[in-house]
């Protein structure tokens, strides 16, 4: 019988890829470790890890373990999670992932009341500007922006945030403001560094990606290059609405992109057949309610 505790050594190991890097992360001896290992190598009766004087690396047959080791771990904590969530007050770990200007503008605020409101549920909160894999980032629920391509999923729609171009005054003085698309992409517009789709902008008499004179990887650095006048951008509502009310932010050409599109549409995933469907459900129910995603 495997035990417990050798699964989740073997996946510290295989997470951190290095049996001194898990030791250190998880607080286990390195002895500890690479004995668990070698008695699941021993039971699987097949080699886990190639290791070196350099470097461990998985071989295949580990990497199909990893998979089935990760849903049985998870199987254990949703059953254990379940039994929790029986008791009158929720109760257990909860943990959200979301783009970084998502997580700043639209959850971080109102997570003061639900703590009051739910004290046993600890939030766990993580942030990747790409869509992660739930279970090796032993995520319990994330929030996407954009269309839901992985059918293994669970989705609830939470709404749309608009896209809208935008400029700093102190920009549109310097430079005039653009009445057209054709005069908008003489402007320095700025875009995304690594996730190409979005830098499709919708635009309704033109269907090709912009040149960007700036790109950076994060939407909340685009929003702060944007501020200091460096540029045109396209931002979703839900992560400039307060620079627009304030004036900080100027909107351009607001009749040229074509709504709704693939870069509006906002969804929470989570597994179908998750025991946390109740926590999660409780934690959206609330998280909705509070959302400023539309003027």
């Amino acid at each position: 019988m495997i035990k417990t505790e050798d699964l989740l050594a073997f996946l510290a190991v295989a997470e951190n890829e290095s049996f001194s890097k898990a030791s250190a992360k998880e607080n286990i001896q390195i002895a500890t470790l690479s004995r668990a290992v070698a008695r699941l190598e021993k039971q699987l009766e097949t080699t886990l890890f190639n290791r070196t004087t350099r470097k461990l690396v998985m071989t295949e047959e580990g990497a199909v373990f990893k998979t089935y080791a990760q849903k049985a771990i998870q199987t254990l904590e949703l059953g254990q999670q379940h039994l929790r969530s029986q008791q009158t007050e929720p109760v257990g770990k909860l943990r959200v992932d979301s783009a970084f200007p998502f997580m700043v503008h639209q959850i971080v605020p109102h997570l003061a009341e639900f703590e009051r409101l739910y004290p046993n549920i600890e939030l766990e909160l993580t942030t990747n500007e790409t869509v992660v894999d739930l279970l090796d980032n032993k995520v319990d629920v994330a929030i996407r922006i954009g269309d839901l391509k992985d059918s293994t999923l669970h989705a609830r729609s939470l709404g749309r945030s608009p896209l809208k171009l935008v400029a700093s005054p102190e920009y549109l003085d310097h430079t005039g403001e653009p009445k057209t698309v054709e005069a908008l992409f003489k402007h320095k517009l700025i875009g995304f560094s690594h996730s190409s789709h979005l830098n499709h902008w919708y635009l309704k008499e033109v269907d090709e990606v912009p040149n960007f004179s700036l790109k950076a990887s994060s939407g909340e650095v685009i929003k702060q290059l944007c501020l200091n006048g460096l540029g045109v951008c396209a931002l979703s509502y839900y992560m400039i609405h307060k620079e627009l009310d304030r004036g900080l932010l100027v909107e351009v050409l607001p009749e040229a992109i074509i709504h709704p599109n693939r870069r509006e549409s906002i969804q929470a995933v989570y597994y179908k057949q998750s025991a946390l469907a109740s926590r999660i459900s409780l934690f959206l129910d609330f998280i909705q309610d509070k959302l400023k995603l539309q003027p």
